[in-house]
């Protein structure tokens, strides 16, 4: 049975219980949106009977916590994503701003031409405002830095320790946007006797796939896939979202269920489920005092991943490290969801569970394993947020000042 068909047929396990509705964060936030009931199992058994037009697909920001909390495992999320797709193969518009946003690896190699000038064009408030009125790109929301290929380089002249190889899916965001967080898992797996190639630059196309592009999105994931399946065992991702579309996303939205795909999906590792899977007690001995408060804040990819909170248990092995446990659902970003002028005002409300959180106890350092989760956030609040791994790459370094200043 095909992913697409196990999708679609669980609509008929909902018993509309509502559970789905009550924990919808959207829905919560917005009257726009008519929740994952409605616009999932109950508008899926109309879709299957006639062609009608509808918008709610495109509220919804795919979070997943519907799924996760359905008590008759009900694709819920996965069905709105369908619709999606339905959508646009009908003939609905994507608005260009969401197009831009779908191809962040075509964004970041234009800019790493020229980082600097792309900073400061993008930190424009005037362009900001042009960017909202004519790519539908709040003013407001959180793009990143470019970097212009900075991990790639300081890689090249790094020199690592001749154990064994672990391949590192470094995705777009490590590639043009976050080289700190690929530089600290290098060291991470270094300090473990690991020796890390990372054998891609590509994007996984999470984005088209999230908003619905599924014919252009197949050839990146095919080229993805073929690039990673000659990779050494295991592949870790420092990427919450890209380890789950390779793990799952590609089988059931595209049907890659077989030969190379299937093999990647098996091999592909969250970085953080695997440190304490494998390497928990040698990571602990090489740990040193962090005097920081922390707040941990587990993104939304990781109901879908269902593997707890590892980063979480690795966190609480760092000596001196206060630290608290998020009481929010999501965060609000979604990905790309909270890009879009109209919706950004509704990822600042799912959000506003957690920043009232951070704001309330003052943490020195925001922690979250999703990179557009801690842009979300530290503009939203104005305290750094890291991934894990760059916390456990400075506490084995020993001196968590230098690290922050180098960051910076």
């Amino acid at each position: 049975m095909s992913g697409a068909v196990k999708v679609l047929e669980s609509m008929d396990r909902c018993t509309k219980c509502g559970i789905c509705q009550a924990h919808c964060p959207v829905a919560t936030a917005t009257e726009a949106f008519p929740g994952p009931k409605y616009t999932g199992p109950q508008g899926q058994r109309f879709r299957v009977i006639e062609q009608f037009t509808e918008t709610s697909p495109m509220l919804c920001s795919g979070c997943g916590i519907c799924t996760s909390v359905c008590p008759n495992d009900v694709k819920i999320s996965d069905i709105i994503a369908f619709a999606k797709a339905a959508m646009l193969a009908d003939g609905a518009k994507l608005p260009l701003g969401q197009k831009v946003m779908n191809r962040p690896e075509g964004v970041g190699r234009i800019a790493a031409v020229a980082p600097t000038l792309a900073n400061g064009l993008l930190g424009n408030r005037a362009l900001r405002g042009l960017a909202e009125a004519f790519l539908g790109l709040h003013r407001d929301a959180p793009l990143p830095r470019f970097h212009g290929g900075r991990f790639r380089r300081w890689l090249a002249r790094h020199q690592q320790p001749d154990g064994p190889v672990v391949s590192y899916f470094t995705g777009c965001a490590i590639e043009h946007y976050d080289p700190f967080v690929g530089i600290a898992a290098v060291r991470v797996l270094n300090s473990l006797g690991l020796r890390v190639s990372a054998p891609t630059k590509a994007c996984c196309a999470l984005p088209m796939l999230s908003s619905g592009e599924w014919g252009a999105a197949r050839g990146r994931a095919e080229a993805l896939v073929a690039s990673l399946a000659g990779a050494e065992r295991p592949i870790v991702s420092t990427s919450t979202s890209c380890s789950l579309t390779l793990r799952e996303k590609y089988a059931t939205y595209l049907s890659m269920t077989e030969g190379a795909a299937a093999e990647v999906a098996d091999a592909i590792v969250d970085i953080c489920e695997f440190l304490l899977a494998a390497h928990s007690d040698a990571l602990e001995a090489s740990l040193t005092a962090l005097p920081l408060r922390v707040l941990y804040h587990g993104p939304c990819q990781l109901r879908g991943h269902a593997m707890g909170q590892p980063a979480l248990e690795l966190l609480r092995l760092i000596p001196e490290l206060a630290l608290e446990v998020s009481e929010a659902s999501c965060c609000g970003i979604a990905g790309t969801y909270g890009y879009d002028k109209d919706k950004h005002a509704i990822a600042m409300a799912v959000g506003d569970t957690l920043f009232k959180q951070i704001n309330r106890g003052s943490p020195d350092v925001v922690v979250t394993d999703s990179e557009t989760c801690r842009w979300h956030t530290e503009q939203a609040t104005q305290v750094p947020c890291r991934h894990p791994v760059e916390l456990l790459a400075a506490s084995i370094d020993g001196n968590f000042e230098a690290w922050r200043s180098e960051r910076s």
